[in-house]
């Protein structure tokens, strides 16, 4: 692949690093930053494979940090990872030979189809005590193998439904599914990243003072997350839910 030869300012790279620090910030606390990083990349004139490989480049160091302080405050639960992680990186590949396949009306189609199930899961209430429940393996790889393959065939807030699975059928709380989604959704983009990577897809220019501003904003919005709890998780899914119907539905319109 060419090398990405359009002339950016210095304008557009004080933009990338405000929307990297943003997007790391909403993406360790909800999912979803690569809805506020693609557009913004776009805009600049940069070709979409490229759009999407520098995304990836930048949100999985973003992602990497969120793990790190997750890890630390001992938020994540390493169990479902050793489960999970080699079913979700086979979906992913499957879905991402799959998209290729579908128009672009049909993937924006199915991923507005997916935001009233994860709203249902958002704000489903229940009784259960969940310290006393268990899990077992099965149930494990069903509330996340699907994920997975989401985010290979469609991509959009595949940490906030990992999050949201994992808490209506593993009965994690949400700030403890929120922080084990990440190592999953690390897995489930080094894939596509290897790939885009082989390709030279990735233009370091744009992706290193980004994924910087990424990791930043990583660490802040998991340290907010752990700080403030399920509420100011729960406002920050909605936000993020809200952000992917209305940029598909402009997107089809």
């Amino acid at each position: 692949m060419e090398n990405f030869a359009i002339e950016i300012s210095f304008y557009w790279y004080v933009a990338f690093i405000i929307i990297g620090f943003l997007a790391g910030y909403v993406d360790a606390v909800a999912g979803g930053g690569g809805m506020l990083q693609v557009p913004v990349l776009l805009l600049s004139g940069m070709p979409p494979v490229m759009v999407l490989a520098t995304n990836k480049m930048v949100s999985i160091f973003g992602t990497a940090m969120a793990i790190l302080k997750y890890g630390l405050s001992k938020k994540i639960n390493w169990h479902v990872i050793k489960i999970a992680i080699v079913a979700c990186l086979v979906a992913s590949f499957i879905g991402s030979q799959l998209v290729m396949q579908l128009s672009s009306d049909t993937i924006s189609w199915l991923i507005i189809a997916c935001i009233p199930f994860a709203l249902i899961a958002l704000f489903y209430k229940d009784n259960v005590k969940r310290e006393s429940i268990g899990f077992s393996n099965r149930s494990i790889l069903l509330s996340t193998t699907p994920i997975g393959f989401y985010d290979g065939l469609l991509g959009p807030g595949t940490g906030t439904y990992l999050a949201l699975c994992m808490k209506r059928f593993l009965n994690l709380d949400l700030l403890s599914a929120t922080a084990t989604a990440k190592p999953l959704n690390f897995a489930t983009n080094f894939g596509a990243l290897l790939a885009f990577v082989s390709v030279n897809a990735v233009v370091w220019s744009v992706a290193i003072p980004m994924l910087i501003a990424n990791m930043i904003g990583g660490y802040v919005g998991s340290h907010y997350a752990i700080k403030n709890g399920e509420q100011f998780i729960k406002k920050m899914m909605l936000f993020v839910l809200f952000i992917i119907l209305v940029a598909n539905i402009i997107k089809l319109i």
